[in-house]
């Protein structure tokens, strides 16, 4: 037990960790990079599953993002990608889910919440465009419904993002690339009161076209503030600002049978006038109180976002006659959001609170309110609004009580029991369209609705072998929330939905040799399932879904600058107790894995990935093409202060979509139902110079 209690007390005190794109300073921050492999190997000893883990500064830098998100998908599993402009959320997949933007992934951003209830473009919408890599610290990635810290939108996993408090010396960073890419960065820290009190600045600028033919012409503005102070050796708070903006034209998916006509190039657009504004300015906060046996921790933050999304993705099914354009061939659509989220939480821990046995104890809360005005639907053409489908103000609060209870009643044996309440309420007031028929006049609905849920867990583990090996067993019942617009419709949703999850794994973890592997086999069943709707760019509920797979993942690096890491994903998914089961965009199949070698100065770099072809329709009549892709990285260290990263993304052109649906759509003059896609990026070539001072 006194293992877990200096890991917590060092998670509390995270030291001080730099990393950059696909680089890692090995000179400078050595011996701070052990301190934090020690830490993570302490917390995989406190852990309850096999599917968990921290990511580390080592496992960051060896990322090479094409997209700041990407990052994430050091999170063995995950596939981030991208099914419009670059300002937009990006999908997720985990475990056999098409999350959407984040229906059931919870993402915690340096303290504050990304995920957005009753979203305008869809339930839980999580925009991760404004990490900036350089800084990150840690990635805690929690894998199904075991966790009782873990609330809405949890039931696939969830992550928690932290940047570092401090940089040992200052970096500016300059890439310029193909198809328009630039970026700039400025980061750095001062210190006061003899190192007592840090403050963190980072600036960031990105400009980028990218290859389509209507330029995406995005700009990207992100700024960082983090002050951290130690008031003495058992107290620590830290308070940060984190502002992002992005604007973009987008080309969104497109019918494939236009490319095979000669409507439009792989690379062309149906709708030049798409795309968006967003920006998230957030404050957060956060207090560490360390006891003698025990540790308390406070949070709080503030959000102010907005959205403002233009989107046509069926391009002439609907008649403009109404809207006063008779004739005009376009089914764009806006997309509005503006909410003040605020909320925070408390957490003690109390170890050996049993005098009888190895023993942790964890309880705590989390208030969070999304003050939403307005969530809204408009018909549009050439961004031009024209009609209001919906329009909603509401105010939302989620209350989440949990305890934790963890017993070693013997060395071999860990038990741990977890309870967490919820319950959610919401008064809106709005206008709604129920048939969307534009030539009826809009029905004002409001009201008040509540709903509760209690979430029970259980995880046992055993060390039958060795101390480095452990076998888990863990069920546990989850849930996500359901739009809360929902609830006011001719046919209302429940509010919250059941989600149940059990697995089974064995985890080795051998510090000795830097070795790390895991296998799991999961089940998670859901009483309705969130699926995205690629015509009307936003989510609905469907109904029952049962998930089987396997997880293989492992990891290895050694003293001679080898390192690899990988993971294998297989699942079985689909709707329960219907004929045509086939969930759209669950990818059954997929796998990546990270090599990377250092000699000296010189370092390269090398990831493959594959996702396998999903159903794009429930009889599974039409699937999605899989995915193969190579990025390559040569990174080369010119002196203590200036290193040079040259990225090649695709490495051998092929012709991949970041996203795939089947949907209607107007073509050549009429409906017609088929193939939609949205092409990634071909290969191209970036060069990075980082200076350090």
């Amino acid at each position: 037990m006194k293992l877990i209690v200096f890991g917590v007390c060092g998670l509390a005190l995270m030291p001080r960790i730099s990393s950059a794109h696909g680089i890692h300073f090995d000179s400078q921050e050595l011996d701070e990079v052990s301190v934090t492999e020690s830490i993570e190997a302490i917390h995989t000893l406190g852990g309850i599953t096999s599917s968990q883990g921290i990511l580390g500064a080592r496992r960051l830098a060896n990322q090479n993002p094409a997209r700041s998100s990407d990052v994430l998908e050091a999170v063995p599993g995950l596939n981030v990608t991208q099914h419009s402009g670059g300002g937009k959320a990006n999908q997720y997949f985990l475990r056999g889910f098409s999350l959407d933007h984040g229906t059931d992934l919870s993402i915690n951003f340096l303290g504050a919440p990304l995920n957005l209830p009753g979203h305008a473009h869809g339930q839980g919408y999580a925009d991760s465009n404004m990490i900036i890599p350089e800084l990150l610290s840690r990635v805690e990635y929690r894998k199904g419904p075991y966790f009782a810290q873990d609330g809405d939108f949890s039931s696939a996993g969830s992550l928690n993002i932290d940047y570092v408090s401090e940089l040992k010396r200052g970096l500016a960073s300059l890439s310029v690339g193909e198809f328009g890419y630039r970026r700039g960065l400025l980061a750095n820290s001062v210190s006061f009161n003899e190192d007592q009190t840090k403050l963190l600045y980072a600036f960031e600028l990105t400009d980028n076209d990218g290859p389509w033919e209507v330029a995406e012409n995005q700009y990207k503005y992100n700024a960082l503030l983090k002050l951290s102070h130690r008031i003495d050796s058992s107290k620590r708070f830290e308070l940060q600002y984190s502002g992002y903006e992005s604007q973009w034209t987008s080309t969104d998916h497109i019918p494939v049978d236009a490319v095979n006509q000669g409507l439009v190039g792989r690379f062309g657009s149906l709708d030049p006038t798409a795309g968006g504004f967003t920006q998230r300015h957030a404050v957060s906060g956060n207090f560490t109180l360390a006891w003698d046996q025990s540790i308390t921790q406070l949070r709080a933050y503030l959000v102010d976002y907005k959205l403002n999304l233009f989107s046509d993705f069926t391009y002439g099914l609907r008649d403009n006659t109404a809207l006063g354009r008779p004739g005009v061939i376009s089914d764009q659509f806006n997309q509005f959001d503006s909410r003040v989220t605020f909320g925070g939480g408390v957490t003690h821990t109390l170890f050996e609170n049993l005098s009888f046995m190895r023993s942790q104890l964890a309880v705590g809360f989390d208030y969070r309110v999304d003050d939403v005005n307005p969530a809204g639907l408009y018909d549009t053409i050439a961004r031009e609004r024209l009609a209001t489908r919906s329009e909603d103000s509401f105010e939302q609060s989620n209350l989440g009580i949990f305890v934790s209870q963890q017993l070693l009643p013997v060395s071999w044996l860990k038990l741990t029991g977890g309870l967490r309440y919820d319950q959610f309420d919401v008064d809106l007031n709005g206008q709604f369209d129920d048939d969307e028929d534009l030539t009826t006049p809009n029905v004002t609905r409001s009201g008040s609705r509540n709903d509760q849920q209690f979430s029970p867990k259980f995880s046992a583990s055993i060390t039958p072998f060795e101390h480095d090996t452990e076998l888990f067993l863990s069920i546990g019942r989850g849930f996500h929330s359901n739009d809360p617009r929902g609830l006011f419709t001719a046919n209302p949703v429940d509010y919250i939905v059941n989600t149940r999850g059990s697995e089974v794994g064995v985890k080795t973890t051998n510090t000795s040799r830097n070795l790390s592997a895991s296998a799991t086999l999961f089940q998670l069943e859901s009483d309705s399932e969130l699926v995205f709707v690629g015509d009307a760019g936003t989510t609905e509920p469907r109904g029952a879904t049962k998930r089987n797979g396997l997880e293989l993942i492992a990891s290895y690096f050694n003293k001679t600058g080898f390192e690899i890491d990988g993971f294998v994903t297989l699942v079985d998914a689909r709707f329960v107790g219907v004929q045509d089961n086939g969930i759209p965009n669950a990818i059954e199949e997929s796998a990546a894995v990270s090599l990377g070698q250092t000699w000296g100065n010189f370092k390269v770099g090398y990831k493959l990935k594959y996702v396998g072809s999903a159903p794009l329709v429930e009889d599974r009549s039409i699937e999605s093409d899989s995915v193969i892709n190579s990025d390559l990285f040569f990174n080369f260290k010119v002196n203590k202060d200036l290193s040079l990263n040259l990225s090649i993304f695709n490495l051998f052109d092929r012709d991949n979509s970041d996203i795939q649906y089947a949907q209607d759509y107007f073509l050549a003059g009429s409906p017609a139902f088929g193939k939609t896609f949205h092409p990634s990026l071909p290969r191209h070539v970036r060069l990075t110079a980082n200076l350090q001072f």
